[in-house]
C-alpha cells in the first residue's frame, strides 16, 4: 500500500510539475504560433476572421499580427504571458 501510495503521489507532484514548467516557459519565452493564433481567435470570437498573417516576431518582447475580417485589417501585438494589445493607427502628420 506503501508503494502505491508513493507511485500516485509522485505522479501528481511530477504533473503539476510539468504543468507549471510549460507555463513559464510559454511566459518568458513566447507562445508558438498555433497557440498565438488561437488566441487571437478566442480574443475576436464575435468577429469573422478571414486571414492571420505574422507582421513581426520579438522572442521574449511580443509579436504583432495583421488581421483581415470582413470589415476591416487590424493589427494585434501579443505579448509572453497571453497578453492581447490593439494596435492603433498612426494618425498623418502628427
Amino acid at each position: 500500500m506503501s508503494i502505491l501510495s508513493s507511485l500516485l503521489y509522485t505522479l501528481v507532484v511530477g504533473a503539476i510539475f510539468v504543468y507549471v514548467f510549460i507555463f513559464l516557459y510559454d511566459v518568458f519565452y513566447g507562445e508558438k504560433q498555433e497557440k498565438q493564433e488561437k488566441k487571437i481567435r478566442k480574443y475576436y470570437k464575435n468577429e469573422s476572421i478571414q486571414k492571420i498573417d505574422l507582421v513581426e516576431h520579438q522572442p521574449r518582447k511580443y509579436t504583432i499580427y495583421q488581421l483581415k475580417t470582413d470589415k476591416e485589417t487590424k493589427r494585434v501585438k501579443l505579448k509572453p504571458g497571453y497578453k492581447v494589445v490593439k494596435l492603433v493607427p498612426k494618425k498623418k502628420g502628427e
